[in-house]
């Protein structure tokens, strides 16, 4: 009964605390940071068809956009919006977005513009169309990059005569020539994507901190950390494969419900007896959640395993650095008297957030 009674003043302390941050969202938001962009690229002998995702708050940092994104906005008032704004979004898309054929620089028309939200973000879609004709075709791209967001990426899929190619734009990569392929450099970007995925993942990163406080020595870190690692690269791999399909309001959902049972069981349970078992399973539901995005970039198949596996490796060495910090600092405070109140204060403030994030995500969906 007392531990009762602890576990509730720790929550609305730290409700008390954390409440404060989330007040200024009345809309869901999504866990993981939205720098991401999509490109569909088509090329044909005579014109090139570019589709672009992009994201609302990033358009409306460069171009003021008349509406409100940090209110419950629909996407027809999205739409509304965007039209009104088409000229100017499209002068700045066509500024970022340049394509040549044989190095001949060519002009896009805008075809069509539409709305939809992924993971509750709003994001703009464009349809382009570059007129010209050539052998060779290069893609530069730079939108957000130099004026708005340093870390923004677009994840690009091009199809042409000289087959399907992925490519990831960023600050360090902006310029693409179709057709000559660079495994190392790819590698590499499916790396930095899988590691970028798991450090801007805060639900996946507050799950695998409330493993921590129960492990008491290093083995006991590595057994629940290999456990959550298998669960989730079996199911990125089954879902990105498209084995298994799970809606993504229950992923989202079970993943916020997954923080607030780990972080409970810190305070009820110092020594679960099962706790790898349960890190396997709820690992099974965050490789869901890592397979978003690679579902989202429509992969050819021939590359598909390479960059599953690169992403993978991405993802775990996110998983290491941030272990690697964080459980030397536990075992230094596990000389304090204190740290078993730490814990349990800490754990109730994740608690809090596990539950905000949960209840988004149900009315979201």
């Amino acid at each position: 009964m007392k531990r009762i009674r602890i576990f509730i003043c720790a929550l609305f302390t730290a409700l008390a605390l954390t409440g404060p941050i989330f007040m200024p969202f009345p809309q869901p938001v999504s866990a993981h940071a939205m720098d991401n962009g999509y490109l569909d690229v088509q090329i044909e002998p005579n014109e090139v068809y570019a589709e672009l995702l992009l994201d609302f708050n990033d358009l409306a940092s460069v171009v003021p956009l008349p509406v409100d994104l940090m209110s419950s906005t629909s996407v027809e008032e999205l739409q509304r919006a965007l039209d009104d704004r088409t000229e100017p979004l499209f002068d700045y898309v066509a500024s970022g977005v340049k394509i040549y054929r044989d190095e001949v620089p060519t002009e896009p028309e805008l075809v069509g513009t539409s709305v939809e939200r992924v993971d509750g973000m709003p994001l703009a879609r464009f349809q382009l169309v570059y007129s010209g004709e050539g052998d060779s075709t290069r893609i530069s791209y730079d939108l957000f990059i130099k004026d708005v967001n340093k870390s923004h990426t677009n994840i690009a899929q091009i199809s042409g005569p000289q087959g399907d190619q992925e490519f990831i734009f960023s600050i360090t990569n902006q310029e693409l020539a179709v057709g000559e392929r660079n495994w190392v450099r790819q590698a590499w970007q499916f790396i930095l994507l899988g590691t970028e995925h798991i450090f801007t993942g805060y639900d996946h990163i507050l799950f695998l901190l409330c493993l921590l406080p129960a492990a008491r020595n290093l083995a006991g870190v590595v057994e629940v950390v290999t456990a959550f690692t298998l669960g989730h690269s079996v199911t990125l791999g089954l879902a990105t494969f498209g084995v298994v399909q799970v809606p993504g309001r229950w992923v989202e959902s079970a993943i916020a419900a997954s923080i607030v049972f780990v972080a409970a069981q810190n305070i009820f349970d110092k020594n679960p007896k099962h706790r790898t078992i349960v890190t396997l399973l709820f690992g099974l539901v965050h490789g869901l959640g890592f397979s978003g995005i690679l579902q989202d970039m429509s992969l050819p198949r021939e590359s598909l395993l390479s960059s599953l596996l690169f992403f993978n490796a991405g993802v775990e060495i996110g998983q290491i650095i941030i272990i690697s910090l964080v459980f030397p600092l536990l075992v230094l405070l596990r000389n304090y008297r204190t740290y078993p109140r730490a814990v349990s204060v800490g754990s109730a403030a994740v608690i809090a957030v596990g539950l905000f994030w949960f209840v988004q995500r149900v009315i979201e969906f």
